[in-house]
């Protein structure tokens, strides 16, 4: 058991065996009586547990989803995948040509991106 497989086989299994034995101890407080005086809680119905659990969760889900596809589907886009790609857009640019920028006239012009200077 030099093999550092061996070694590293052993530790996980000892760990998960020692958080196994732990839980088990741990959870005896958990079975103790309602102390004297408290109110006994009424039982729950599985069909409301189950509406409560599940019902709410998968309601936000949809709303959400709902949210977010029905602007596309207002404006009559696809929501499929693998969907017509949507041609290049620049918001705000300039209306010559998508992704075009304009080209420097001269070695003083301004135009046409960065112009770092040291």
């Amino acid at each position: 058991m030099n093999t550092p497989v061996a070694r590293r086989l052993a530790i996980t299994v000892s760990v998960c065996a020692g958080l196994a034995v732990s839980s088990v101890l741990g959870a005896g407080s958990a079975a103790a009586d309602v102390p004297e005086g408290w109110p006994v809680n009424d039982t729950v119905e599985p069909l409301h547990a189950l509406l409560v659990l599940l019902g709410i969760p998968l309601l936000s889900a949809l709303v959400i989803a709902l949210l977010c596809y029905l602007p596309s589907l207002v404006r009559g886009e696809s929501i499929a995948p693998g969907g017509a790609a949507t041609e290049s857009q620049w918001l705000g640019g300039p209306r010559k040509a998508a992704g075009e920028l304009a080209a420097p006239d001269g070695d003083d012009s301004q135009a046409g991106g960065a112009s770092g200077r040291w």
